[in-house]
């Protein structure tokens, strides 16, 4: 057999570059072509759509179910068009947009299916949830970072629990709700232990106190016990720290901090005696402020007092002086007629 002529290697090559050309023009392109891909009706666009977002292309997913939505906003796929952008903007780790929309989708369509079972609210506060910050290898854990996130999906959750109670999201809902408390009470600890390292007790205290009312049962009651505990006794707080410890021990008998406060028992024990509920206690209340300081100057607050004129030296000196003579009294006059008698009028007798 022999080489094929050179024309037609070149014919070869040119159809061999024309179609790795259209490869490449449909490898990079970013949405759909309205000419040729689009479709006729909502209902082939809209499944156009639902299947790009089950291959995972959720640009793709968007851009059909946008079209959706604005070329038949009345089609009853316009509405699923509207969750199917929320669920694509939130698969792609748009958790800010993802949980607008999902707010939206349920104040838009109430009577919608997903609305009134309480799954667009549910996703709404797992929206902010997932927008709250993760523990990464190079920045500080998430404890120690801004915890608004975590605030904001447990708003929504309050939202969810108080519309749709006895839902058939509200199991997904209570173990969102724990995972939320169990981050923000994890926040709490890290910052009483700031105040602690720093010999702050007093900062540290309120933080202690409302994690013990507000976040037990989350798997670290243990922990906050004992913080409490150690706290008051910085603070000289000796019977509340005893009843603390005690607790504790009671409760958590066999966790190395319940061992703990065994120890720290018998310590106050053989330093302050047995309990006593009449012992003194601190004096925890707010600091009042102190007055503000007169100002200098009473006629001009914004300026120091008038210096004291120098002395002339041409003067003469200074010397004893003499009191100016006092003048006499002078009785005062008065208006009442009867100060002063009048004088007699002389009566002329005539015969």
């Amino acid at each position: 057999m022999g080489s094929r002529p050179p024309t037609q290697r070149r014919v070869s090559t040119a159809a061999i570059l024309v179609l790795l050309g259209h490869l490449l023009v449909v490898a990079c392109k970013t949405g759909p072509d309205l000419s040729a891909d689009y479709g006729q009706t909502a209902r082939e666009n809209f499944e156009l759509a639902l299947g790009e977002f089950q291959d995972g292309d959720w640009d793709e997913a968007k851009t059909y179910a946008d079209f959706v939505r604005l070329r038949f906003p009345f089609s009853r796929y316009a509405v699923e068009a509207e969750l199917l952008v929320a669920r694509a903007e939130f698969e792609a780790g748009n958790y800010v947009i993802a949980q607008d929309a999902f707010k939206q989708f349920g104040r838009l369509h109430p009577t919608h299916k997903h609305t009134q079972n309480g799954w667009a609210a549910y996703m709404t506060a797992v929206s902010a949830f997932m927008n709250a910050p993760e523990g990464i290898a190079i920045m500080p854990p998430y404890y120690q970072r801004d915890q608004s996130q975590l605030r904001e999906a447990m708003t929504e959750l309050g939202y969810f629990f108080d519309h749709y109670p006895g839902s058939v999201m509200e199991p997904l809902a209570i173990n969102l709700r724990a995972e939320i408390n169990r981050r923000m009470l994890q926040h709490e600890l890290y910052v009483a232990r700031f105040y602690l390292d720093r010999d702050r007790p007093e900062a540290a205290i309120g933080r202690l106190e409302n994690a013990h009312k507000d976040f037990a049962g989350l798997g670290l009651d243990a922990e906050v016990l004992f913080l409490l505990g150690l706290t008051y006794l910085k603070m000289d707080e000796i019977e509340l720290a005893r009843a603390t410890f005690a607790e504790l021990q009671a409760q958590h008998p066999t966790h190395f901090h319940g061992k703990q406060a065994r120890l720290y028992l018998k310590y106050m024990y053989d330093s302050f005696g047995a309990a006593d509920p009449s012992r003194a206690r601190p004096d925890r209340s707010r600091p009042k402020p102190a007055p503000l300081p007169r100002p200098r100057n009473p006629k001009d607050p914004t300026k120091p007092a008038a210096a004291a004129p120098p002395e002339d030296p041409a003067a003469p000196p200074a010397g004893p002086t003499t009191p100016a003579p006092q003048a006499a009294p002078v009785p005062k006059a008065t208006s009442s007629p009867q100060a002063t008698p009048a004088p007699a009028t002389p009566v002329t007798q005539t015969r």
